[in-house]
């Protein structure tokens, strides 16, 4: 299907949906301003699944009432942002201080290495009550993986699946197992990950965002 077409119908069910939209999932769309602001300002919004999504920015977020954000879960999985994405994820914290459950998953690296803590350390936060935090591919290291724990002492689950900086051994191993929390590690299994797992092992040729990509073909809209 055509993306436009998506886009538009998209458009025309949050449209129609109104204040009585409940749950949003889409992939393979791009998410405007207006698109996402409408989606927002749903009162009875309480989870909102975005992936491999692109163009989503901050702007919508700002001055957004909080009982008018996402009460429950938010995922934002392979998506492309016009801000960056530590900008990005500044407002998602101040907007959605309910938020229950929280995925931010990427694509994992192997090489080239970096480490980056910053996004670890936004997310770690202001955010009282969350419960399951997925950070699938993230380039954390056990610095913001610490914060983390010692941020959100209700964790119940945390997927850490191709961070390839963390090494979770002594005191924060412990630490997850006397809090019970559910762990995937980042060597675990993929086999049950519903998006493309392929690890960058520095071949700059692989790029999920090409438009010939035959994932990108298949787009899904659904309410």
């Amino acid at each position: 299907m055509d993306g436009m077409v998506v886009q538009n119908l998209t458009e025309e069910a949050v449209m129609r949906s109104g204040v009585q939209l409940i749950e949003l999932s889409a992939e393979w769309v791009v998410i405007e301003d207006r698109l996402l602001h409408r989606i927002l300002k749903s009162g009875s919004l309480r989870c909102l699944r975005l992936a491999y999504c692109s163009q989503i920015s901050g702007n919508a977020w700002i001055n957004m009432d909080k009982k008018a954000v996402l009460s429950e879960e938010l995922e934002l999985c392979h998506c492309s942002f016009l801000e960056n994405m530590v900008d990005m994820l500044k407002i998602v914290r101040r907007s959605c201080p309910r938020l229950k459950l929280f995925r931010f998953n990427c694509r994992g690296y192997r090489r080239p290495l970096r480490e980056f803590d910053d996004e670890a350390l936004v997310i770690a936060g202001n955010m009282p009550v969350l419960l399951h935090l997925h950070l699938f591919g993230n380039k954390l290291t056990n610095v913001g993986l610490k914060a983390i724990l010692d941020g959100w002492l209700h964790l119940e689950s945390l997927d850490l699946r191709q961070c390839f900086n963390v090494n979770v051994e002594g005191d924060l191993l412990k630490s997850c197992r006397d809090r019970l929390i559910t762990l995937r590690l980042p060597n675990d299994s993929t086999v049950d990950y519903e998006f493309d797992a392929t690890i960058n092992d520095g071949n700059s040729d692989y790029d999920e965002w090409r438009y010939d990509n035959p994932l990108a073909q298949k787009m899904r809209w659904y309410l």
